[in-house]
């Protein structure tokens, strides 16, 4: 489902005028996707079932003096056998919040301030330590400057958002039964702080009265301590969500890789290519 209404343009925008401007953009984008597998070998019978369910939303308020981003992308799905338990393929749930102002007009700058939650939403395990809701809760708050892009006119086929900047960040893991990777000097699981950067794309395209095409993307680096020195260490995450749909039905993409040291020695990269039905 999308509301998408004309906005008021100020220094940050690339947009034309519009007659009757108003400040809220919303975006909601439910999906659900299945696959049903029948074997028969030996003649043994065997069924299974895959699912995937995922909710990618953004709400924006765009005003003269003062705007205010909100972005949630939550995913979760399951693999079940015939006589085998069901067992957990995607899940994941990420919040940001990012209020922002104009600080100089030519060139376009803003000043931001992103507070982003990341966790998961059911019980599992990430290389035998058991997680949960809130059970590792990844956090950070970041002070940065950038630019904001955008045109969300409502006579447009193409609605579209770009911000990126650099900034100072503070970062911290909350944690329970889950046990914080310590091994790795300059990383621990209490509070942290760096440099940052930060790249976000959001897109809606209307090809034609029943095609669709949506896109958000983004991509953020969480330095702790010298970014410079210890790039190596520096949390890195990336999460992209595409779909083209016919009405209700369509082809979607879904991509999120995590580097955190504080989690995992390794790379977490979930990715699905589903056939989907959108709410």
């Amino acid at each position: 489902m999308d509301v998408n209404l004309p906005v008021i343009p100020d220094s940050a925008i690339v947009a034309k005028p519009d007659k009757d401007p108003s400040k809220w953009h919303i975006s909601i984008h439910p999906s659900l996707g299945l696959t049903l597998g029948m074997t028969n070998n030996d003649a043994v019978k065997s069924n299974s079932l895959q699912w995937l369910g995922t909710l990618n939303s953004n709400m924006d308020y765009l005003g003269k003096k003062f705007d205010f981003s909100s972005s949630l992308f939550a995913q979760y799905g399951q693999s079940k056998k015939s006589g085998e338990d069901a067992e957990k393929i995607k899940d994941a749930f990420i919040l940001s919040l990012t209020p922002s102002i104009p600080l100089i007009r030519k060139p376009a700058i803003r000043l931001f301030l992103e507070t982003t939650g990341e966790t998961n939403l059911g019980k599992g395990t990430l290389q035998n330590n058991p997680t949960g809701f809130c059970d590792p809760l990844f956090i950070y708050e970041t002070l940065f400057l950038g630019q904001k892009h955008y045109s969300y006119q409502k006579d447009d086929k193409v609605k579209w958002e770009l911000t990126y900047g650099l900034g100072y960040s503070f970062q911290q893991t909350f944690n329970n039964k889950f046990q914080i990777q310590n091994s790795v000097t300059g990383n621990r699981q209490g509070f942290e702080s760096g440099f940052n950067g930060l790249l976000e794309f959001n897109m809606d395209y209307a090809i034609s009265k029943v095609v669709t095409f949506n896109m958000s993307s983004k991509a953020v680096v969480l330095s702790r301590e010298n970014i410079f020195s210890h790039f190596d260490e520096a949390r890195k995450s990336i999460l992209i969500n595409a779909g083209i749909f016919i009405r209700k039905i369509g082809l979607e993409y879904n991509y999120h890789f995590v580097y955190d040291l504080n989690l995992s020695l390794y790379s977490m990269v979930d990715q699905s290519l589903m056939l989907t039905l959108r709410f």
